[in-house]
């Protein structure tokens, strides 16, 4: 569980705080990210400390692996900057935040046609979109019989389709936006 109040990760880009030229075991840019969303969804702030050189410059592997996070920020910071923890262990595989009535959805293993979330309120669900491309996303829901004959705002499972063409090499983010109960 993460600590109660605010709370940050520190963490290096490989072994060393400072500039070490014999340290070369560099996370990925996709464990940076990974580890990015991860903080995030569970409320807390990413400190990546970055090591500069003696002249002050950073070393060509920690830029290549800022401009890779920079990149991924530039599509998908709106999931990051801003939220809140999302959802539950037991409704998505995966980080989740929130931001008002929009959900993200961190998909950080490569989606296999389908996306699964659980107690959501299935008649309440606007819109799903790959956040990055803007892109909307099919959906279905399902929930027990006795839900949808007898509960005018059910909860259930929502299905999402994941089309190969959003799929973000690094992690690809879905929105889901949930109208306000009345």
């Amino acid at each position: 569980l993460p600590p109660a109040g605010a709370w940050e990760t520190c963490m290096t880009m490989n072994e060393s705080w400072g500039y070490n030229p014999q340290d070369t075991h560099y996370k990925s840019p996709r464990q940076l990210i990974h580890s990015l969303c991860e903080v995030a969804s569970r409320g807390g702030n990413l400190l990546l400390n970055v090591g500069p050189k003696g002249d002050g410059s950073l070393p060509a592997e920690q830029v290549e692996r800022l401009e890779v996070v920079a990149q991924w920020m530039a599509r998908n910071g709106e999931s990051i900057v801003g939220t809140t923890p999302g959802l539950e262990p037991w409704q998505f595989y995966g980080p989740s935040t929130r931001k008002g009535n929009r959900i993200y959805l961190h998909t950080l293993m490569r989606p296999y046609e389908t996306v699964s979330v659980r107690g959501v309120p299935i008649r309440r669900v606007a819109a799903v979109r790959a956040l990055a491309h803007n892109a909307e996303l099919t959906h279905t829901s399902r929930c027990s019989i006795i839900d949808e004959l007898l509960n005018a705002d059910p909860f259930g499972e929502l299905t999402i389709a994941v089309p190969e063409s959003v799929i973000d090499p690094y992690a690809t983010v879905i929105a889901v936006d949930i109208t306000p109960a009345a």
